[in-house]
């Protein structure tokens, strides 16, 4: 098959998980009303009542609209608050892995400031060859041992991502490139949900650390795309195929991907830019928000992360999203499986005729019942005793960030 002719079986995740009319609202629909409720339903997975004695730590510092270019040394101040550099030695490699499942620019991806300003930063500590990657969404990249269309370098390029990387004097690193066999089995620590080995970059066997570096996102059959969503992208086809088609283990077969030993024994830092978020539907599409003021936030801890990033995600639907944005989207959600199953059948046809199972829906009213959240948390041994914020700037307006705490100690 020549390269570069879209076949029929090439449709984005649009394509797939959205088919609305309403979706094509997003893009003139206004943040104009700040009453907007969000969709309140029974969540399907048990809240964590069991409470483990750690206080995981997370950094933020608060950005105003259009004045990120002159923030850098907040940024680096943030991520210093989170870490002090003692496990990066003069030279070693890092990989930074950022949120490419399509080709629009950011919230849908990485916010490619936050890429030059990390970059900044690691060689400024020492860091010697920096890869920065993924392999984008199998809805618009279908590299298989035996066919290869789309190509993440290209929607790099299109999501202007990619000149910055390559501007700051990194190396690109797109999975799928290497090949097919360039992959090797991995099983997560611990108990999991995984029927047969993940299959994993061998690239990671060359970093001595990773970086993550996810967006603040919605996402239509996941509820959200945070940090522990971002480790999909480590994924051979093969074994995007298996979680899709997880059935009520979709969530909780995402999340485990972070514990597989080659990605947790070196996963160093997450850090987000929040600037504009991407409020409703995701991972692509959506009415986008872009708040007065923006946060960026790092943590050395998944959890941490993960959870005053899903906090902020909230703030931004509550209150920076419209309120017909509201009502012509947030049903999307309800047929997450429907989408899936779609997405799914057609991508990874099953030989034995069944389908893809469903997968839970839900919109949790507590951030500590979100199925991803509640999976990790069994794993850790239950709820920390409290998640730790340090603001390293004030938000103006206090609400904000009382908003954000509350939702944590939800």
């Amino acid at each position: 098959m020549k390269k570069g002719k879209r076949s029929q079986n090439l449709s984005t995740r649009r394509e797939f998980l959205i088919g609305t009319a309403g979706l094509a609202l997003s893009s003139v629909l206004p943040a104009c009303s700040r009453t907007a409720k969000t969709l309140q339903t029974q969540p399907t997975a048990p809240e964590i009542s069991s409470i483990a004695d750690r206080e995981p730590r997370v950094s933020c510092y608060w950005v105003a609209k259009r004045e990120h270019k002159s923030s850098y040394p907040l940024f680096k101040s943030t991520i210093e608050a989170t870490t002090d550099f003692a496990w990066l030695s003069k030279g070693d490699r890092v990989l930074i892995k950022i949120a490419l499942n399509s080709g629009k620019r950011y919230p849908a991806t990485t916010d490619p400031w936050s890429v030059h300003c990390m970059v900044n930063l690691l060689k400024e500590k020492g860091a010697g060859k920096i890869w920065i990657g993924d392999q984008s969404g199998f809805g618009t990249v279908q590299w298989t041992k035996n066919r290869q269309e789309g190509s993440s370098r290209q929607l790099a390029k299109a999501a202007g991502l990619l000149d910055v990387i390559e501007d700051s004097g990194a190396e690109p690193c797109f999975f799928e490139e290497f090949g097919w066999d360039a992959y090797r089995p991995a099983i997560p620590e611990g108990e999991h949900h995984w029927k047969r080995p993940i299959m994993i970059p061998a690239k990671l066997d060359e970093a001595d650390h990773i970086i993550y570096l996810p967006r603040v996102s919605s996402h239509v059959l996941a509820g959200n795309t945070l940090g522990f969503k971002l480790s999909v992208g480590f994924l051979r086809s093969d074994s995007r195929g298996e979680f899709h088609r997880g059935g009520k283990q979709f969530y909780a077969m995402y999340e485990e991907i972070n514990h597989v030993p080659q990605i947790a024994s070196k996963l160093r830092l997450v850090v987000s830019s929040g600037r504009s978020v991407l409020t409703l539907v995701g991972p692509n599409e959506g009415p986008t928000a872009k708040p007065d003021y923006g946060l960026v936030l790092a943590s050395d801890n998944l959890l941490a992360h993960e959870m005053l990033a899903y906090a902020w995600l909230q703030w931004n639907r509550k209150f920076e999203t419209s309120s017909i944005a509201h009502m012509t989207m947030g049903s999307h959600t309800k047929s997450r499986s429907r989408y899936n199953k779609q997405f799914s059948d057609r991508m990874w046809p099953d030989k034995d005729g069944r389908g893809t199972p469903p997968i839970d829906y839900f919109e949790p009213e507590s951030l500590y019942n979100h199925p991803a959240i509640v999976n990790h948390l069994k794993r850790m041994g239950g709820r920390p005793r409290s998640i730790a914020v340090e603001e390293i700037n004030k938000q103006p307006d206090s609400s904000v960030i009382d908003f954000l705490k509350r939702q944590l100690k939800a």
